[in-house]
């Protein structure tokens, strides 16, 4: 399903490192999101399955991971630009608080 404007992905806040494909997105497809009033544009370099997360800001091995403006967990390996994130590179925020 193609969405208006051709915008495949969402972002929910400004601080967000993720956004969540609204479709599947292969590798070398252009995901696009709206941030406020403007629609910004990545390159995925890893195929992300509909409705999972993939990292719009390069990430650190250890830092925080933002969705919806909150924490969601901390990556446990760098996250380029692009690549899928799930659970084989972020500690959830129940790991992190031991539940």
């Amino acid at each position: 399903m193609k969405m208006e404007n051709n915008i495949n992905s969402l972002m929910i806040s400004e601080k967000d490192s993720v956004a969540v494909a609204l479709e599947e997105l292969n590798e070398g497809d252009a995901a696009k999101y709206k941030v406020s009033d403007e629609i910004r544009e990545i390159k995925i370099v890893q195929n992300v399955p509909i409705y999972h997360k993939f990292v719009i800001v390069d990430v650190k091995e250890g830092d925080f991971v933002y969705k919806y403006g909150q924490v969601i967990g901390k990556a446990t390996q760098d996250i380029k630009i692009g690549q899928h994130l799930h659970t084989h590179n972020i500690t959830g925020i129940r790991e992190m608080l031991g539940d």
